[in-house]
């Protein structure tokens, strides 16, 4: 939450407020960057009362002028239109919370394969009622509890207008629209209490519609929602069959992604191995062949050590140094020309070896532009936050699917 004194965004609390907030300090880089550019040429233009008549029209200035700003505009687009993917994508979520607004309260419903709906509303706690510690306006009298590092999703809807549910500090707000979902990722990276409010006015008490997030680990979690489900299930019979069906179409889902990753390592392994072949059995020993073979160290030794003779032996006497350079170059060039009308062949091998490595050349920095364009568009955090995070996911995935299905077989 914000506190007194704050100048920059809250404190990252999900997985997306990360990306969030590196995206933000990014933008602001650029743009410290375009304003001290703009600042410095503007106060150059008004403390000069002279102008150039070169400047009144120049096309490559016109056209730098117009690259520059399309690739600042790149840099800033791209990275925001991955990460408004990521929050709008959410694939086979482990837990389902459904969020519906009401003037001026929230309901929260969670439900499981076993067909029991366990729900409460959250209304805004009394001044009566707050406890130490409990913040004005913000804490409710029941939270809506989730799992950290757990892929959860939350459906947001409404049931009379529209209401807005956001928690700033998880970079999440989702309207809620009567007739419509909408759905967000819950991810928290810690334990805690997360407060938002309604942004979205919503009537007379709009102002007085707290949200208020507890997460926990996903032990505690899954024992809060498996007391509250033993209270609230339903043992209609008639849901078996379709519990079966969820559940099988939830598995082979899971096991199509594991198989569509399989074969996507396979295929990255393949061609790494022809790249490999290709590198370090060709490239690699071209290149050390060209570049460290004695005789090409010798000749370039050689003609360092001639040029500082010629060029102290010019000092000295400039005249007979002159005339011998001049006639050591027409002999230079006498020579190549000897050598290409002797020797045709070997000489167009050399122009078509020369060839193919200026194309190579210009192939590996075409390949170094577009993975720094494809750079831009990944994430910004480190790999060692995203190893972390995703071991914790797994961890927590694996054991939350444990415990839940050793309860559906106990309750079968």
């Amino acid at each position: 939450m914000s506190f007194w004194g704050q100048v920059g965004l809250q404190e990252s609390t999900s997985v997306l407020a990360v990306e969030v907030q590196s995206l933000y300090d990014h933008g602001m880089v650029v743009m410290l960057f375009v304003f001290s550019y703009v600042g410095f040429m503007m106060f150059k233009v008004s403390i000069n009362g002279l102008f150039s008549s070169e400047y009144l029209e120049k096309q490559w200035l016109e056209v730098l002028w117009t690259i520059f700003p399309c690739v600042l505009l790149l840099l800033l687009g791209l990275p925001s239109i991955k990460l408004l993917y990521l929050m709008d994508e959410l694939e086979l979520p482990e837990a389902t919370v459904k969020i519906i607004g009401h003037q001026w309260y929230w309901t929260y419903e969670y439900s499981d394969a076993l067909g029991s709906t366990y729900s409460f509303d959250s209304y805004l706690k009394a001044d009566s009622s707050l406890e130490m510690g409990d913040y004005r306006l913000l804490e409710v009298d029941s939270r809506c509890v989730v799992a950290t590092l757990l892929h959860m999703r939350g459906l947001v809807t409404s049931d009379d207008v529209i209401h807005s549910w956001a928690i700033p500090s998880a970079s999440i707000k989702a309207d809620a629209i009567p007739g419509r979902l909408n759905q967000i990722g819950l991810c928290f990276l810690y334990s805690g209490v997360f407060y938002g409010q309604c942004s979205e006015l919503c009537g007379v008490n709009h102002s007085f519609m707290p949200i208020c997030v507890e997460a926990v680990p996903v032990e505690i979690f899954t024992d809060w929602i498996m007391a509250n489900h033993e209270e609230n299930r339903n043992n209609n019979a008639g849901n078996t069959y379709l519990d079966y069906l969820f559940w099988l179409w939830k598995w082979g889902c899971k096991g199509g992604s594991v198989l569509v990753d399989v074969l996507y390592s396979l295929a990255y392994l393949y061609v790494w191995w022809f790249w490999a072949v290709l590198y370090y059995g060709l490239y690699v020993p071209t290149e050390f062949a060209v570049t460290t073979s004695w005789s090409f160290t010798k000749w370039t030794a050689g003609m360092c050590f001639s040029f500082i003779k010629w060029f102290g032996w010019f000092v000295v006497s400039p005249l007979d140094a002159g005339t011998y350079g001049v006639k050591y170059a027409f002999e230079q060039i006498y020579s190549g020309v000897w050598y290409v009308v002797t020797k045709p062949f070997e000489f167009s091998f050399w122009v078509v070896k020369s060839i193919v490595k200026s194309i190579f050349s210009l192939c590996k920095f075409s390949l170094f532009l577009i993975s720094s364009m494809v750079s831009s568009m990944s994430s910004f955090t480190d790999d060692g936050f995203k190893q972390v995070v995703m071991e914790r996911l797994n961890t927590n995935t694996s054991k939350f699917l444990w415990i839940i299905g050793n309860y559906y077989k106990e309750h079968r």
